[in-house]
């Protein structure tokens, strides 16, 4: 059976498109950081919501991205452990020497609030962000980005604008090394089960050795 016939939308009108929503919006937000900030999630959730309607509509769309798992995924599952051990290492090193990190302070002092993190991170914030930055991104300007490479970085780059709203460069700065890393993933095997895996193993590490508080609530 053919692949569906791609909707076809203007070029201009789908680029004015894009700098509105993951350029204007995310500046937007930043601008308006100290208020926008308390209201990440519901937000998140809500844009995801909406991508994913506009996703399942449009005919074009392969909707088995949105629960298969790649055919190579033993092969991606190991690549992903082992970046994360390696990354991880680093990660954890720098927090060792950072005056502003207290390492593993969240499951020492607040032992339910990080086993809370770990369970509904995944679920609410990892898992709406690759809706939004990878499957809709991905799918809805693929005609703007043809090259592969030119797409992950606009992936990358946009993930990271969006962080501005945090207020810090910690977040931005790690969103970039984050995005590139889950934009390729994505390109790769097609699939945000993996994608989302991926993003919440790193976010729920991350908040255990202490970056939580430059990746949620802004304070630097």
């Amino acid at each position: 059976m053919s692949a569906p016939t791609p909707a076809r939308a203007p070029v201009p009108r789908r680029v004015l498109e894009f700098c509105a929503v993951f350029i204007g919006l995310p500046l937007l937000l930043g601008w308006q950081g100290d208020v926008m900030r308390h209201w990440i999630i519901p937000l998140l959730l809500v844009l995801a919501s909406i991508f994913l309607v506009v996703l399942w509509r449009d005919p074009s769309f392969d909707r088995r991205q949105l629960y298969r798992l790649s055919f190579q995924r033993r092969a991606c599952l190991t690549r992903i452990l082992v970046i994360l051990l390696l990354g991880g290492a680093a990660t954890l090193a720098w927090a060792l020497h950072s005056a502003d990190l207290e390492p593993f302070r969240l499951p020492r002092e607040q032992l339910t609030l990080w086993l809370l993190a770990l369970l509904l991170y995944p679920l609410l914030s990892a898992l709406s962000q690759e809706v939004i930055f990878r499957a809709f991104l991905f799918h809805r300007y693929r005609r703007l980005f043809a090259d592969p490479r030119r797409m992950i970085a606009a992936s990358a780059l946009t993930f990271a604008l969006a962080h501005l709203v945090l207020g810090n460069w910690v977040a931005p700065a790690l969103s970039l090394a984050g995005g590139l890393l889950f934009a390729f993933t994505y390109s790769r095997t097609q699939s945000l089960p993996l994608v989302a895996l991926e993003h919440g193993l790193w976010g729920d590490w991350l908040f255990t050795i202490g970056y939580g508080h430059y990746l949620y609530g802004g304070h630097a």
